[in-house]
């Protein structure tokens, strides 16, 4: 099932180890990737002097991008074709053109090469012959559903591999930060039948998949219910005879033809209170058109008399569940990737195993012989270092035999090796969540590998990204239309302009270039606090205007600059604001181009990432084979890379 290469390549490599050198060597040398992937943030962009777009950007660069919109430069970076303008940036004529207007200079054209080249394929073709049911499918959206029919059907396909291979059954399946458990009930529903242990740190999560387990027919509900059947209530119920005097116990007969003697019976009606001559005219009225209603039926006795047939509710069955998959939750929150005893704790070996043979006949296992758990570790989206701790599971644990791990927010991943000491200029101000993650020295951070570890470059050893860079790793610039961009260049251009208006009103003190991002500045101490905007509601992003009343909202809230935000800037005018909008909206389209090249260049980042983390396998005897692959459309989830690896 392992593909020819082991990573995704373009067809220019010749092999893993060619691009694995050439990767490493440019995200350590190249300075305007290190700059655009954690160099440089949104927002200093509109605070520094000198200005960060003609800091950070060569000037053919900047001189070509005044003749391009926003869009033609996206086209450029993402779409077009760069071959034949490569080479005719090799020839000397002057009368070049690019979309009618300036040609791209050759380090444009270069740099795009190099991003491309070095980023991982995402093809892939799904296979819609047969869609998750509707019992199943319950509570998942449309990209949800597409990762779990996806990856479920890959999952299921890698462990009949595995077990060819091995010659005997994986026992069970294991997720990382299982969630809602989509993937595992998927798993353990038809037609795979997979046996899951299913690990989540969220009691709520774990309550909530157990309810969705009883609607994919996978578990019986405990609950006791209690159907409450209004008219079957009603015919219980004794009715009390409208016409029945206190003193009768008896029903009254009514003349019929099998009574034909029984006589008309007077019930003595209560004395009702005196009514107006008004009343009795139309009291008269109503009861000679009710009498003419009735006048005009005709009814038999036996018509009044038939009684009505009652039938008792019919209750469906609830559906039958299905035992052959089963899912067992363990409430734990992961540190490492020693799973030993959550796996001894699902699968006791002291207790006797069932085996049903081809005959169907039970077989049990004698209690002496303990139980041999296969384990493949599988994780969808798990984020940060959760990924790191599937990967590592597959050589700490002798029941683990298989891994399938899909990883995101690399932001949350922490730093194993330090603050980055690259040796290039620094274009950014000091964040106090910088020095925090880049000082924690965490075992279980980025880089896995020996290799990253140990990387030799010419401006620091090892291989490090702050968590800047991790975090644009998470953007998916193919995936961007007209109205996607410019509603992220939008934002962006707000906060950058709310980050202005703040430093003008004393808010924030002027940001310095510091000599290092790490080390404390006991000359300005007030530089190391962050004020966080957060997320806000697409109605603020409406205008600037509405942006700053909805940011301040919760600006305000800050227990040091609260207040002075309050005086400062919520008591500003709305013609202010549109003042500050006006100014510097020239400013917007270099700040969509910085963006775009950020994002653009992060591609290169979750290589890295991904690729430390195949490094890591094949560094260890123990694994068989390891290799990348995309297992859904990029379209449908841009993070669609698993890491997989096989034990011997």
């Amino acid at each position: 099932m392992a593909p020819p290469n082991p990573l995704p390549l373009s067809d220019e490599w010749k092999d893993a180890d060619e691009y694995v050198s050439a990767l490493l060597s440019f995200t350590t040398e190249s300075v305007m990737f290190m700059n655009l992937c954690g160099g440089v943030h949104i927002l200093d962009f509109l605070t520094r002097d000198p200005d960060l777009y003609t800091s950070l950007l060569p000037e053919d660069w900047c001189a070509f991008f005044e003749h391009h919109d926003i869009h033609s430069i996206l086209q450029l970076l993402l779409r077009e074709d760069i071959g034949p303008l490569c080479e005719q940036a090799e020839t000397n004529t002057t009368d070049r053109s690019w979309n009618g207007s300036a040609f791209p200079p050759v380090s444009l054209l270069e740099y795009i090469r190099n991003i491309r080249r070095l980023s991982l394929r995402r093809e892939f073709t799904p296979d819609k012959s047969q869609s998750l049911p509707r019992h199943i499918v319950v509570g998942m959206n449309k990209k949800k559903a597409h990762e779990v029919e996806q990856f479920s059907r890959y999952v299921a396909s890698l462990s009949e591999t595995i077990e060819e291979s091995r010659g005997e059954p994986l026992t069970h399946i294991a997720d990382f930060g299982s969630g809602q458990n989509y993937l595992g009930r998927t798993l353990a529903s038809a037609p795979y039948h997979k046996h899951i242990i299913a690990i989540e740190r969220k009691h709520q999560y774990i309550s909530g998949a157990n309810r969705m387990d009883v609607h994919a027919r996978l578990a019986k509900d405990e609950k006791k219910k209690f159907m409450h059947n209004a008219k079957l209530a009603k015919l219980k119920k004794p009715k009390k005879q409208k016409n029945q005097c206190d003193d009768c116990t008896d029903t009254p007969e009514l003349a019929s033809p099998e009574n034909p003697d029984v006589s008309e019976i007077k019930v003595q009606a209560q004395s009702e209170p005196t009514e107006t001559p008004q009343e009795e005219a139309i009291g008269q009225v109503e009861d000679d058109i009710f009498s003419d209603t009735l006048g005009g039926m005709s009814l038999e006795a036996n018509d009044i008399l038939t009684s009505v047939e009652h039938k008792p509710p019919v209750f469906k069955p609830p559906p039958e569940v299905d035992s052959r998959g089963t899912v067992s939750y363990i409430e734990h929150e992961i540190k490492d990737g020693y799973l030993e005893p959550i796996i001894e704790h699902v699968v006791d070996p002291k207790t006797p195993v069932e085996s049903r043979t081809a005959t169907d006949e039970v077989v049990t296992q004698s209690e002496n012989k303990p139980s041999d758990p296969r384990v493949m570790v599988v994780s969808l989206h798990s984020c940060g270092n959760l990924v790191h701790h599937g990967v590592r599971s597959l050589v700490l644990n002798p029941s683990v035999v298989a891994i399938a791990m899909i990883g995101c927010c690399y932001n949350l991943l922490t730093e194993r090796l330090g603050p980055a000491t690259y040796k290039i200029p620094i274009l950014r101000s000091s964040h106090p969540r910088l020095k925090q993650t880049g000082s924690s020295w965490d075992p279980h951070g980025f880089p896995m590998s020996k290799l990253y570890e140990e990387y030799e470059a010419k401006t620091t050893k090892g291989v490090k990204l702050n968590i800047t860079a991790r975090a644009m790793a998470v953007q998916a610039p193919y995936n961007w239309g007209h109205a996607d961009s410019e509603g992220f260049f939008t934002r962006h251009f707000y906060r950058a302009l709310l980050q202005r208006v703040l430093l003008d009103h004393g808010i924030i003190p002027k940001a310095d270039v510091p000599k290092d991002l790490y080390a404390d500045d006991p000359e300005n101490p007030e530089s190391g606090i962050a004020l966080i905007v957060g997320s806000l509601r697409k109605s603020a992003f409406v205008s600037f205007t509405s942006y700053v009343r909805a940011a301040t909202v919760k600006l305000s809230q800050d227990p040091l600059r609260g207040d002075e935000v309050k005086k400062r800037v919520c008591t500003m005018t709305d013609e202010e604001l549109q003042g500050y909008e006006t100014e510097y909206l020239p400013t917007r389209k270099n700040l969509s181009i910085v963006w775009a090249l950020m994002a653009f260049s992060s591609q290169v980042v979750e290589a890295a990432i991904v690729v430390d983390r195949w490094q890591f396998l094949r560094e260890h005897d123990s694994v068989k084979e390891c290799w990348v692959e995309p297992v859904f459309e990029y379209g449908q989830s841009p993070r669609n890379l698993a890491v997989i690896g096989i034990k011997k």
